[in-house]
């Protein structure tokens, strides 16, 4: 049977937020489904509205701005910072967001974020690595922020891709975008410094077990807003516990045929 679709308010929102441990000068990355929570009033911009409220302007709301499937199996290409659309990647919220007064955006060309707030600049990252040394998911640990799903689960969680490439684990490689260009938001080209950490085929990624594996350590916080399943964890912990697991088997985080496929490789 269906579920009925809930008629969500801003309020209803801000106090799931709070629920979940979102407080005024936090710093949070967000990852949303809008069409999860039921019906919204006001839709994406409701949902921004009551982040951003609850934060308060000492707060820094992230948001991501991928453009992966645009870019990552081509050469010669050029992203326009101001101008490329989220929508498709990672859904109206975060689209709608990118286009709001003072938000701005990092000049990664496959894994650029939106943020707005005190530290917004400071989570930009360097546009080099997708997730590891210097990017904004590194620079995210380091500011001690939270992780927040808005609808949807850790199959979408990127920063455990932050692990891998910490990790440097062996299903995955590092691919550069020369010949590429980067359009500014003031209209200046510059030369594409991105780099990024690709699944090297045939590999698959198992991501949605980390949940209940996180719920056992007891580091995540939940709540529902309407049909939407909210869950708030800091971002340092799902790296920390993450990094564990990893360590002691290299390909934790793949389904069990590519960790296999992995093992036999490495002749395990």
């Amino acid at each position: 049977m269906m579920k009925s679709k809930p008629y969500v308010t801003k309020n209803d929102i801000k106090k799931g937020l709070r629920e979940v441990g979102l407080r005024e000068g936090d710093i949070v990355f967000v990852h949303s489904s809008l069409s999860s929570f039921g019906y919204v009033e006001g839709g994406a911009d409701t949902v921004i509205d009551a982040l951003l409220e609850t934060v308060g302007s000492s707060g820094t709301v992230v948001m991501p701005a991928f453009t992966w499937t645009l870019y990552h199996d081509k050469v010669g290409v050029v992203f326009d910072v101001a101008n490329t659309s989220v929508k498709n990647e990672v859904g109206l919220i975060p689209e709608v967001f990118r286009k709001k007064k003072g938000v701005i955006r990092s000049i990664h060309i496959c894994h650029s974020v939106t943020a707005i707030g005190p530290h917004a600049r400071d989570v930009m990252g360097d546009g080099v690595r997708s997730f590891g040394e210097g990017s904004t998911f590194h620079q995210l640990y380091k500011l001690d922020s939270w992780y927040l799903l808005l609808g949807v689960g850790f199959n979408v969680c990127t920063a455990l891709h932050m692990v891998e490439e910490f990790m440097h684990v062996p299903y995955r490689y590092y691919r550069d975008f020369r010949h590429s260009k980067v359009i500014l938001p003031d209209k200046r080209i510059i030369p594409c410094k991105s780099v990024e950490f690709l699944r090297k085929k045939g590999y698959y990624n198992d991501f949605a077990k980390m949940e209940s594996i996180f719920d056992q350590e007891g580091i995540l916080r939940k709540t529902f807003i309407g049909n939407a399943k909210i869950i708030n964890v800091k971002i340092r912990d799902i790296f920390d516990v993450t990094k564990r697991y990893v360590e002691k088997d290299i390909g934790f985080l793949l389904t069990p045929e590519s960790r296999k496929r992995l093992k036999q490789e490495m002749n395990i």
